[in-house]
């Protein structure tokens, strides 16, 4: 019989120490989709055969909005006593998906010291490193020995999240260095930490932004980084798990805003309030359309221009895609250099907006050629194939710059460079494409 039939035949059968048998043997991830799995209709039984500290670690796995269901189906006092198990980092995290009422309810069930600890980390703005921090990880002074330290590790390191590094600390808490875990089963027993300890120690502060923090562990390439307040003193640790997640959410939130997708289209969405939706959308809506009229001006100023050759007409859909999408894929680009922190506004700016130009003529010059040799046989025309040639060999070069620039541009004036959106770009692009197609062709006009 397979392991999850057995562990729903003991949840059926009220099996305690069968299910903890097996449900104990999987893995935490496995834990939380069988939870989910059975949880429907054994929600409480699931949790009377899990110790607080086992069910702690699921809920810690869970998504916001399965924490949201176990925080619904359970009383508030098991809550509460699920909090006091959970490491600090993931109950504020935990909190934040909560009402400010529903947060004092449970923080009034919770042992005076924690919450107290948990009101300090509450005070910590979003999104700040301070609001991620974990306060649980092992401190050592300078002058403790090498095998002082590794006997105290070996008693602590089952109730620390981060068990790779020891931070030394001086008498007033301030951070002095770091010794890896490595260093304390290498080095001589005798030796000291402030011998073998690293000084110059990478490290945030409690008020810096939390993808700074996540960005800081990329470069040093570590697996936790601590966390100081205004004094210099070490108040808490960001480890890597914490940032990956960190690091997850800010995409996801780059993506909704790119799709101009709001919170609070988001909640509305979820609620199903589509007026709200739309509300939120329709400011964009109205600017591209507005924008889109002045594409259709553009098309009526060059008339005279399309009575004379109506065959200009039918690649007008063309210019305009091509145009657009090369800007969207350049637009791409310049976010992607821009959210990992590269000032595109210095020299890397030039030598980006010249590669972007060069691609987009390289892209334009083989699109054209190929048009236009399409155009030059099938209709014979060879004036208006290399008018087609030239327009998109023109356009795609200028969009891919465009694509570029806008954000960097809107990153200088501090708005999130996210904003814009492709919709955005492509009609800007699809003008800047129709405007170069029939200044061309108002040129060769006699030749048509």
């Amino acid at each position: 019989m397979r392991t999850h039939e057995i562990i729903f035949q003991a949840v059926k059968n009220k099996d305690r120490k069968t299910f903890r048998k097996y449900f104990l043997k999987l893995h935490i991830r496995d834990q939380e989709e069988l939870f989910h799995l059975l949880f429907p209709t054994n929600k409480q039984e699931i949790a009377a055969f899990l110790n607080p500290d086992e069910f702690a670690d699921i809920l810690e796995w869970m998504t916001p909005r399965n924490q949201k269901e176990v925080y619904a189906a359970f009383s508030t006092r098991a809550i509460a006593g699920l909090l006091m198990q959970m490491e600090s980092d993931n109950i504020i995290k935990f909190l934040s998906y909560l009402e400010p009422g529903q947060i004092d309810e449970l923080l009034s069930l919770v042992d005076a010291t924690e919450r107290k600890h948990i009101e300090e980390m509450l005070e910590f703005g979003p999104k700040t490193a301070g609001s991620i921090m974990n306060k649980s990880y092992v401190v050592a002074s300078p002058n403790e020995t090498v095998k002082q330290v590794a006997e105290r590790f070996r008693s602590s390191a089952q109730k620390v999240e981060m068990v790779y590094y020891v931070y030394v600390l001086d008498g007033n808490g301030i951070l002095r260095g770091v010794v890896s875990l490595r260093d304390l089963i290498i080095e001589p027993e005798e030796r000291q930490l402030a011998e073998i300890m690293v000084k110059n120690v990478a490290a945030v502060h409690t008020d810096t932004a939390q993808e700074a923090a996540g960005k800081l562990l990329q470069e040093y390439d570590l697996v936790a980084v601590p966390v100081l307040d205004a004094t210099g003193k070490m108040v808490g640790i960001i480890t890597v798990d914490d940032v990956m997640d960190v690091m997850t959410e800010e995409v996801i939130e780059d993506f909704e805003t790119f799709a101009a997708i709001t919170r609070s289209s988001k909640k509305d969405f979820n609620e199903g309030k589509a007026w709200k939706i739309a509300r939120v959308r329709m400011p964009w809506i109205i600017i591209l359309i507005f924008m889109g009229m002045f594409s259709a001006t553009l098309i009526n100023s060059f008339e005279e221009t399309l009575n004379e050759v109506v065959l200009l007409a039918a690649f007008i859909p063309i210019i305009m895609n091509s145009a657009g999408n090369v800007g969207t894929q350049s637009l791409a680009v310049s976010i992607r250099k821009l959210s990992s922190g590269r000032n595109l506004l210095k020299g890397a700016f030039w030598k980006t907006v010249g590669q972007e130009l060069l691609v987009g003529l390289i892209l334009g010059l083989g699109a054209g050629s190929v048009l236009g040799l399409i155009v030059a046989i099938f209709y014979g025309n060879i004036a208006l194939a290399i008018i087609i040639g030239i327009s998109l060999l023109l356009a795609l070069g200028i969009s891919n710059v465009v694509g570029v620039l806008i954000p960097v541009l809107i990153d200088k004036f501090r708005i999130d460079p996210a904003i814009a959106s492709g919709p955005f770009i492509t009609t800007i692009n699809d003008a800047i494409g129709l405007l170069i197609y029939f200044s061309i062709a108002t040129q060769f006009l006699t030749v048509l």
